[in-house]
């Protein structure tokens, strides 16, 4: 696996408070963005990755770091929470939404 895709991963987690590697069709990481968003998330980063030609080694890099290969893997201020129904469930238990105004991502209002 080269450098350059770890790099771009890394770094794309380490530059966005909200970031989530999809793949566009996904019925899963539409779950995930569409509940992200909805708990009123603002600066969600979205990398489609089935758009890129390194999409594999993307996946590759995304296991390394997560001990998952599957889509949606959703990172919130580098700590990774899981995939679209890891993030569905802890909407539902009020975990995501205080999560997301601990870390000032949202306000108290559920707000950006």
């Amino acid at each position: 696996m080269s450098a350059p895709v770890r790099n771009l991963v890394k770094g794309l987690i380490d530059a966005h408070r909200v970031m989530v590697f999809s793949k566009s069709t996904c019925p899963f990481c539409l779950l995930a963005k569409d509940t992200l968003r909805e708990a009123g998330v603002r600066d969600l980063k979205v990398l489609e990755i089935e758009l890129r030609p390194d999409a594999p080694d993307i996946q590759k890099v995304l296991y390394d770091i997560t001990g998952i290969s599957t889509v949606p893997s959703v990172f919130i201020d580098k700590e990774h929470i899981g995939g679209g129904t890891d993030v569905q469930l802890k909407q539902e238990s009020g975990e995501l939404e205080k999560l997301l105004r601990e870390k000032g991502i949202i306000n108290g209002n559920g707000e950006a």
